[in-house]
């Protein structure tokens, strides 16, 4: 075991735990790389307090404040100003309290490493920043700056773990991780807000772990009353990613609705490659009380699988595969046909058989809840969580019941 002390919070929902080793750190943290530009021919900075421009770990070139720097790309040589590098060059401000702009984007604490892209043509450019830092851009563009505090400090953590397990996931571009949903959206100073800055301050160093290494700490926007179970969405068990209670009735966008025909439905299947001729009819478990536990459906309610039957025969649809064909919000939806109220699946009553019929020019409801994936933290369940019952400290609350079975660790 290498945890160094363990120190337990009786109001808290587990132990905040301290543990040492290679990943530990001190201070802001060990810096992160998170890759902000690919393939540009040149790339310009400035800055409020000027700029120095550092080669093989030594200034090589100072420019002075709010004066364009040019980074360009000669043949396969970086150049500073027209002037070759040889090699990769870090672009830092002279200042130890200023940012570097890029001319067509963010500002952003730390520096600026720029590189012949590893994998293609042109420069790379990689903002190298110590992981508290980065946080300060990411949480708020993550999930509302305006939020219950307790929220935005469980949302702080999944952050940071999240980065914590995913250094590196870009190391053969030269970076750890993206600027955008391919990893975490972050926009530097630009992203950064009073309410972020003290959410991270407050949770400095936490992470979640489960079985001593850091969790893939996912999160969505909304689960629609339950979480699913990760074996349901990525096909592989996962203890700390399991199906729960999400309360997030109040937020918006956790009941939606979309209207199509049988006659639409049958062309959108046919343009997807699906088409049964004239819809006859869609087999599928009526959506229920959660948890569920039949096999077409996940424990959350989300759509597994279904069959619709046509005119020319039979075809499977997966719920991903659906969600896609409509631009579903989730996979967590049911169907409706005709008027009157949509059924409340927690109400336990089944609306309907799990053959539906279907009549012919008679519109259809898909209605469904939630938005994303459904795994790990629901951001609008935190939300309604903290708001409800946000005293001090309740983020450790909301972390313990999103990701089962996690430890809250000080990695520094």
């Amino acid at each position: 075991m290498w945890f160094k002390k363990i120190v337990c919070l009786v109001t808290a929902a587990f132990c905040l735990v301290s543990f040492g080793g290679t990943a530990a750190a001190s201070g802001m943290g060990q810096p992160v790389r998170i890759g902000i530009r690919e393939g540009r021919g040149s790339v310009a900075f400035t800055s409020d307090s000027g700029l120095g421009v550092w080669k093989n770990g030594s200034l090589w070139k100072k420019y002075p404040a709010r004066t364009p720097l040019q980074v360009a790309l000669k043949g396969n040589t970086v150049t500073v100003g027209g002037a070759a590098a040889a090699g990769a060059v870090e672009v830092r401000p002279l200042s130890s309290s200023g940012s570097v702009k890029i001319t067509d984007g963010y500002a952003y604490r730390g520096a600026m490493r720029v590189m012949k892209s590893p994998q293609r043509w042109g420069l790379t450019v990689v903002n190298v920043v110590p992981m508290e830092e980065y946080l300060y851009g990411v949480v708020g563009k993550e999930m509302s700056p305006s939020w219950h505090p307790e929220a935005l400090k469980a949302q702080a953590v999944a952050a940071r773990t999240y980065a914590v397990s995913h250094k590196n996931n870009f190391a053969s571009r030269g970076f750890d991780m993206t600027d955008d949903t391919s990893s975490q959206t972050y926009a530097g100073i630009n992203g950064e807000s009073p309410s972020v800055i003290a959410a991270v301050n407050a949770t400095r160093g936490e992470v979640l772990t489960y079985g001593g290494k850091p969790i893939d700490a996912f999160f969505c926007s909304s689960a629609g009353g339950w979480t699913e179970n990760s074996e349901n969405v990525w096909g592989s068990h996962i203890p700390y990613l399991r199906g729960v209670s999400d309360t997030s009735s109040r937020m918006p966008s956790y009941r939606w609705a979309v209207t199509t025909t049988p006659e639409k439905l049958a062309a959108n299947l046919a343009a997807a490659g699906k088409g049964v001729g004239k819809v006859k009819s869609i087999t599928l478990s009526p959506l229920g009380r959660r948890p569920m536990a039949v096999s077409d459906r996940g424990v959350s309610g989300r759509v597994l699988s279904m069959t619709v039957t046509g005119s020319a025969g039979s075809v499977r649809v997966t719920g991903n595969a659906f969600r896609s064909i409509y631009g579903l919000k989730s996979t967590l939806f049911d169907f409706a046909q005709g008027n009157g109220t949509l059924p409340n699946p927690d109400s336990g009553k089944a609306a309907r058989s799990t053959t539906m019929a279907l009549k012919a020019g008679v519109p259809i409801t898909i209605y469904g809840y939630g938005w994303g994936h459904g795994l790990g933290m629901s951001q609008y369940g935190a939300y309604q969580m903290a708001q409800e019952h946000g005293s001090a400290g309740y983020y450790r609350t909301i972390l313990a019941h999103y990701y089962t079975g996690t430890r809250l660790e000080k990695l520094y």
